[in-house]
């Protein structure tokens, strides 16, 4: 390598290894996440006290550079109902990071990850530079690297860094060996390494069949045996140390709890052990008092592993197409350097089946996690990009030579800016509303591509359920207000409906808050524009998109997703009350707080715009309820009331416009004293024919007298059944008592 191109390099590496030391603790990052408590923990566990037992001094050390927010997902293990608890992480890379975390604490870590970054530009720029020139090696080694979501995990804590080194050195040892004559060395380290990165995720042991095939065409048999030799030897090696250090050859399988938990401050264990009543050691099966009653954290499981696949074609097209261009995890927008690889790849087109083998091994990895975990295939809650592919991410760079035509690096150098220009230059997050590590994902490239539904894990996203329809949109644009949504003014706000079964038309309530105001609404090939004179007008509006902008099929279950996009020309400030979420140990948080929201609209969504059309409203009464007891004013009682459904259609009670049975208090006159009365939600569908026994809870009017109490159900948002059916009601007569009468 030329002077000018080491040169270059050397300053590179000296800017990455040094600048992890100088992040502030706490500070950049103030918090732990996703994983991050168990490695960090077990890094200075077996620096300080050489096991990986869980016990109050471990906790303690939590709160020495992290003290600011509680801990939320410390994941652990037991299998003696919690009285001896152990981390339950993979030890490779605590173990590596052991005499960092001890020097420097979590900036030691990061140290490490940084110099495994290094180390991949270095590694890299010595591969390209056999078909490249030395300052074309240097510059696209260090682009791949740097320029890929891969980058941002050297600030986590965690894992990915550490695998991405290990596949990275596994490939480069055997591709970079030319002589036949070398020793057996190099595909024992290459063996090594994969192995290393196996031990965490046992799934990167596929890239096997390709660094086989490459030590069998330079040493035949010899490279077979030297490579497997070295996989055996760390693989043995890591699960003896485990089973020394926890008692498990695997963290995954094999304990009887395992479990993500909450630490809230120092000075005592988290959880306390299970009673054996509770753990069913004594034989027994419940809890024996509420003294011995003791709530357990939720179980981990990584035994999906070895469970046959569950095949669904649609579900797998969909994760497929997630998988490519999500705008969350696309590999296309998070790792472009590894599709510019792959393009290459392909216009060169070369006669070796180790590369196109390589290159079909890393897809087959990729459907392994699409058809093992489809809601979960991106790395769990905490991801950017897809965290469990990046891993192996550097075997993309061993698919090219020579990168030909050089024109091709500018665009892809663009696209990294585009994409991933605020995620590299802010890996800690910004302050925003609603911050999360997903907040790149709002800038305007992204919304062209498509939002990743099936995941069950997408942070940064309100969801709003009603019975059968799930309300998903971004947090920054709206607020949930019940059932129905504020909508951010002066700006394109998109919001996911999806449902149980197809519609033509859907049904919409649109209330401005602003002054006036001018709405747009789009959903599918259907729009819709609204002008507001004043705050507080209302409109129904019902669109036909076409057809469903997704198909979604998960086994049996089946849904319709359709996407609306609101733009409201102007807005208000809006006050309202944040809940704060649960507290942590004995320590509550503030139940809420204020705050403003600039809003333009508020939207409720009705339902299908045809179900909302039918005649529901025949209904058949039973006996006539009576009521027990003195009523006082003011007071609550429940009516066991019997009805039935004798429309020709089903009454749904899905979305905001579902059937309640409901009430109206009357004067003795027959006029109007208290017209919309408390509600009443059905059990679930009821088809036509069908009888319902209900309790209907009813509020007394505030003041003494002689009332009639009117039954009546009703549609939500369209009309109550009275005002279709005939006033086909169910009276009672109920006096409401003084006081003294009560007592009486």
């Amino acid at each position: 390598m030329t002077r000018n191109a080491r040169l270059a390099l050397l300053a590179l590496s000296a800017f990455l290894l040094v600048f992890p030391l100088t992040l502030p603790k706490p500070g950049l990052p103030v918090n732990l996440k996703a994983d991050e408590p168990a490695y960090y923990l077990m890094a200075l566990s077996l620096a300080r006290d050489g096991d990986l037992r869980v016990e109050v001094k471990d906790i303690d050390r939590l709160f020495e550079e992290f003290p600011l927010v509680p801990v939320r997902n410390l994941i652990v293990m037991s299998d003696d109902g919690w009285n001896t608890v152990y981390y339950s992480k993979p030890i490779v890379y605590p173990l590596l990071a052991a005499p960092f975390a001890a020097l420097f604490g979590a900036n030691g870590m990061l140290l490490l990850n940084m110099a495994m970054v290094v180390a991949m530009i270095w590694m890299g720029a010595y591969h390209l530079r056999r078909y490249n020139s030395d300052g074309l090696a240097v510059l696209l080694a260090s682009c791949f690297v740097l320029l890929s979501s891969g980058f941002a995990y050297a600030y986590w804590l965690h894992t990915e860094t550490f695998n991405m080194t290990a596949v990275a050195a596994s490939c480069f040892l055997l591709f970079r060996c030319r002589d036949r004559e070398a020793g057996l060395i190099w595909p024992s380290l290459s063996g090594m390494a994969l192995a290393l990165a196996a031990a965490n995720k046992p799934m990167y042991a596929m890239l096997l069949a390709p660094l086989w095939l490459l030590a069998w065409r330079k040493w035949h048999w010899r490279g077979l045996l030297s490579w497997g030799s070295g996989a055996a030897l760390v693989l043995v090696g890591t699960m003896a140390l485990s089973t020394a250090l926890i008692g498990k050859p695997s963290p995954y399988l094999g304990s009887q709890k395992r479990a993500g938990i909450s630490v809230c401050e120092p000075g005592k264990m988290p959880l306390q052990p299970v009673p054996e009543s509770v753990t069913g050691t004594d034989g027994g099966n419940g809890v024996e008092s509420e003294e011995d009653a003791v709530v357990e954290p939720p179980p981990l499981n990584w035994g999906f592993v070895l469970l046959p696949p569950r095949l669904d074609f649609r579900e797998l097209g969909e994760n497929l197409g997630y998988f490519l261009w999500g705008r969350h995890t696309g590999f296309m927008l998070y790792l472009p350097f590894g599709a510019l690889c792959i393009l290459v790849l392909a216009l060169e087109a070369p006669r070796d089946p180790v590369r196109w083998l390589l290159l079909g091994t890393l897809a087959a990895i990729a459907a392994y996690f699409l058809v093992m975990i489809p809601v979960n295939w991106q790395g769990g809650g905490g991801f950017i990009g897809n965290r469990y592919y990046v891993a192996v991410y550097p075997a993309f760079l061993y698919l090219v030579r020579s990168f030909r035509p050089a024109a091709l690096f500018v665009p892809t150098v663009a696209a990294a800016g585009a994409f991933l220009g605020p995620l590299l230059l802010m890996p800690f997050g910004a302050s925003m509303p609603s911050p999360t590590l997903q907040a790149h994902v709002r800038n305007a490239p992204f919304r062209f591509f498509q939002l990743e539904l099936s995941l069950k894990n997408l942070p940064g996203y309100h969801r709003v359920r009603l019975d059968g329809v799930r309300l998903l949109a971004r947090r920054d644009q709206i607020v949930p207000r019940g059932e129905a949504m504020w909508i951010r003014g002066s700006d394109r706000v998109e919001f996911w409906v999806e449902m149980g079964e197809p519609a033509e038309r859907l049904a919409f309530v649109v209330d401005n808050l602003a002054g006036a105001n001018v709405v747009d609404l789009e959903l599918g090939g259907a729009r819709e524009s609204l002008e507001f004179a004043a705050e507080g007008e209302s409109r129904r509006v019902v669109l036909e998109p076409g057809r469903a902008d997704r198909r979604r099929s998960r086994g049996e279950q089946k849904s319709w997703a359709y996407k609306l996009v609101v733009r409201s020309k102007s807005g208000s400030i809006k006050s309202w009350e944040r809940r704060l979420g649960r507290g942590c140990g004995d320590f509550e948080n503030d139940p809420s707080r204020r705050e403003s929201f600039y809003a333009g609209v508020q939207v409720r969504f009705l339902g299908d715009g045809d179900k909302l059309a039918r005649d529901v409203y025949a209904v058949e009464w039973g006996p006539s309820p009576v009521v027990s007891g003195p009523v006082m004013p003011g007071s609550r009682f429940s009516l066991p009331v019997k009805l039935t459904n004798r429309s020709e259609h089903p009454w749904q009670t899905d979305a905001s416009a579902r059937i309640r049975l409901s009430y109206h208090w009357l004067d003795a006159e027959g006029e109007t004293v208290v017209f919309d009365g408390l509600r009443s939600d059905l059990d679930g569908v009821v088809a036509p024919g069908v009888a319902l026994d209900m309790l209907q809870e009813i509020e007394a009017p505030a003041a003494p007298g002689a009332y009639i109490l009117e039954l009546d159900p009703v549609l939500e948002d369209v009309a109550w059944f009275s005002t279709r059916n005939g006033g086909n009601t169910l009276r009672l007569a109920v006096e409401v008592l003084e006081p003294e009468q009560g007592e009486g």
